[in-house]
């Protein structure tokens, strides 16, 4: 119990600072196939609405939310993502209602968008890019402007795998653009209106070493300050591997390491974190089918034998619980997050006796006034469930703290300030 929460405060750190926690022990955890994999190929995965993630195997997506111990929850059939021509990773973005995807065209795949709109995703256009979507032109010298399309940059297609990432403000994405290094490489744009895009931009070259002349791909940002991808160039194990660059700058990253828990002597790629839990894709093996769906496990090594059979050894006990995503200005958790209760109610009762302090937490928007109320209330939610699972009363004590103390201090995307809504569960008295 203790390793696994230690995980996933620390996974939380990562997302918003840095990504040293990816650097995994592995003494401590290793990564396995999941059980929810078939022989079928399982193809690339992307998070989607309220914190799930989702796939598609053959031409169905599915859907699925990650549980408390890191693995593949249970698998729904999501039909409003078939039938839009997907390929490869999508980008959702939340706060817009917008979805943006790959698709295949006669002259290679394009960006398209799409609009959720009363269950559905409908108002599905291409995206309009600077550099490549058509602009008008006039000829010289006629009495009557005769307009024709054309493109900015020629041989500018063939878009695949975005991410989101700067609240929607920003689209990365793979490329085999004629000015690109080599196979694939990686881009951004940027929204400059709220219909327009604006002129696709190199993550990397020569000098950070993030573009090459072999294929990177599957880019995935967490917390703006990390850049995970895949990359079949050399020095890895073999095949595509997954690498990490931290930002450096507004747009500029670091030398990519290369992240060899993660990786096998196959292809490595698609590496995503959602609620602070990583998954990524392997065709290693060992697996089920051509490719899995791969996820961490602790692995609990055995305990050194006692030198003295007559000493009694007291292992020191910790408690620090964080429950997340509280969605904006709510005050209670989802169905899915309260059965986390279960377990949590299960690990307090490891301390009998103990007292322990509910601290809430909100994003750092609104008010201070409102915001002192609603952490308040936050704290006194789970609270109330802990009673109910048969933690007495008399042993919490409850405290809201606003924004005064963010995970994320200058949050900007979604993701962010999910962080900062939270909850934290300490003891402040074990006797």
């Amino acid at each position: 119990m203790r390793m696994k929460k230690i995980f996933i405060v620390v996974m939380a750190v990562f997302a918003v600072y840095n990504a040293y926690a990816i650097r995994f022990d592995p003494g401590y955890y290793e990564f396995v196939s999941s059980d929810k994999n078939t022989r079928d190929a399982e193809r690339p995965m992307s998070p989607y609405m309220k914190g799930s993630v989702v796939f598609f195997r053959n031409d169905t997506a599915y859907m699925f939310h990650p549980t408390k111990d890191m693995n593949v929850g249970e698998l729904t059939v999501c039909p409003e993502l078939m039938g839009l021509g997907i390929d490869g990773t999508f980008a959702y973005d939340e706060s817009r209602r917008k979805l943006y995807f790959s698709k295949k065209s006669e002259s290679g795949n394009e960006l398209y968008e799409a609009s959720y709109v009363s269950g559905e995703w409908t108002n599905v256009t291409k995206l309009k890019i600077e550099g490549v979507m058509p602009v008008v032109k006039y000829e010289k010298n006629s009495a009557l402007p005769v307009a024709r399309y054309v493109y900015m940059e020629s041989a500018t297609t063939g878009f695949y795998n975005p991410t989101l990432s700067k609240g929607g403000k920003r689209i990365y994405f793979s490329g085999t653009f004629k000015a690109g290094k080599g196979d694939r490489d990686l881009w951004y744009i940027d929204r400059e209106k709220a219909d327009l895009w604006g002129f696709p931009q190199s993550v990397g070259d020569s000098i950070n070493g993030i573009n090459t002349s072999s294929r990177e791909d599957y880019a995935f940002i967490v917390g703006d300050t990390a850049l995970v991808f895949a990359s079949n160039r050399g020095g890895g194990k073999g095949g595509m591997d997954l690498y990490v660059s931290y930002k450096t700058g507004d747009n500029s990253w670091g030398k990519p390491e290369n992240i060899s828990e993660m990786n096998s002597n196959s292809d490595d790629y698609n590496l995503i974190y959602v609620k602070n839990t990583p998954f990524f894709i392997s065709k290693r093996a060992g697996g089920k089918g051509s490719s899995d769906i791969y996820r961490a496990i602790e692995i609990k090594p055995d305990r050194e034998p006692e030198l003295f059979s007559d000493m009694m050894l007291v292992e020191p006990k910790d408690f620090h619980w964080i429950l997340f995503y509280f969605g904006f200005n709510k005050s209670d958790l989802s169905a899915e997050d309260i059965v986390q209760m279960d377990e949590l109610a299960e690990a307090m009762k490891e301390f009998p006796g103990a007292k322990f302090l509910i601290e809430g937490h909100t994003d750092t928007r609104g008010s201070d006034a409102y915001n002192m109320k609603l952490s308040q209330q936050r704290a006194d939610f789970v609270k109330a469930k802990l009673i109910e699972r048969g933690i007495p009363g008399a042993n919490m004590q409850t405290a809201g703290r606003g924004m005064r103390q963010p995970v994320v201090p200058d949050a900007e995307d979604e993701a962010e300030h999910e962080l900062n809504r939270r909850v934290e569960i300490k003891i402040i008295n074990n006797h």
